[in-house]
């Protein structure tokens, strides 16, 4: 009996969405503090800063101490190798051309994308470019790609790479509260996984998320809308369906050249599993099926 409770309590298909959970719960209550915060506020950004490294780093470290483990045991917090500069550029092309893809098929589809824009004209005058980058680009990028692809997606990789990759980029997405632009965040997110796994190193995600936040800030969504009504949108659409083509075929064969080097010099000494003996396990896990009601429910709610 003590043994299945100790493999329960070890199993990251259990614990890992609860430490979602747990996180989107800090997160849900820190929107009070923000919202109670005067609109003349000086250090908003401060308060930005300060909440979103005490909601993802600070469950990190109680994850891993109720685990007893070392909290150098996450994967990924290494240098990549030199020789995954170009791949990582490459996916960087690969992202941007691919958000844009998603953000031009809403936007000819009449829907609508939201972005960080808005912050950068309320409050650029007063509080400074340099909070703005802070507290908007740089502390969420590094504290969401250390919680999801150092913590999430490592927890996950003993039941299979592919299985890692989705169930982190699930979570990012869903932390997001935001059900219309649940595809953008999926889509990041994936991207995010995949160069983590390849590279082994969460360096290059930090990296891309950084131009994701960057993107947000500055308007993508004002140069996607002015392309288009400049241009017409079937040569915008046109534009960018090659630009994604081409990046994804660059990736491809960058990939391809990591991989004939890992075949000579594997990385590691034993690979993870498959990941399709794994789905029923990761996807029908009760902590999973909580974690999207809750999901749903904070969501709905805001």
């Amino acid at each position: 009996m003590g043994e299945e409770k100790s493999i329960w309590y070890k199993s990251p298909v259990i614990t890992t969405p609860l430490l979602v959970i747990f996180v989107f719960i800090l997160l849900a209550l820190s929107r009070v503090i923000l919202d109670n915060q005067p609109d003349n506020e000086s250090n908003i950004f401060l308060v930005i800063s300060i909440i979103q490294i005490f909601v993802l780093i600070l469950p990190c470290v109680l994850y891993y101490l109720l685990k007893s483990r070392n909290l150098s045991s996450p994967l990924f917090i290494s240098l990549p190798k030199p020789s995954h500069i170009i791949f990582t550029i490459f996916t960087m092309l690969l992202f941007i051309s691919g958000t844009l893809l998603i953000k031009y098929i809403y936007y000819v589809g009449g829907g609508q994308t939201t972005s960080l824009s808005g912050y950068f004209d309320e409050y650029a005058g007063d509080t400074g470019i340099i909070g703005i980058i802070l507290s908007l680009v740089v502390v969420p990028a590094v504290c969401e790609e250390i919680f999801f692809r150092g913590v999430v997606l490592s927890e996950y990789r003993s039941m299979g790479s592919v299985n890692a990759v989705i169930m982190s980029s699930l979570c990012f997405a869903m932390l997001h509260f935001s059900i219309e632009n649940f595809p953008i965040y999926l889509f990041a997110g994936i991207i995010f996984g995949f160069v983590t796994v390849i590279t082994r190193s969460i360096i290059p995600s930090i990296l891309i998320h950084l131009v994701s936040n960057s993107l947000s800030v500055f308007g993508s969504d004002l140069f996607l809308r002015v392309t288009v009504e400049k241009s017409g949108a079937f040569f915008a659409g046109f534009v960018i369906v090659v630009i994604f083509g081409i990046s994804l075929l660059l990736v491809i064969s960058k990939l391809e050249q990591i991989y004939f080097s890992y075949a000579e010099k594997p990385p590691i000494t034993t690979l993870p599993p498959s990941s399709l003996s794994y789905v029923p396990k990761v996807f029908l896990s009760p902590s999973f099926i909580a974690l999207i009601a809750v999901f749903v429910i904070i969501a709905v709610s805001t």
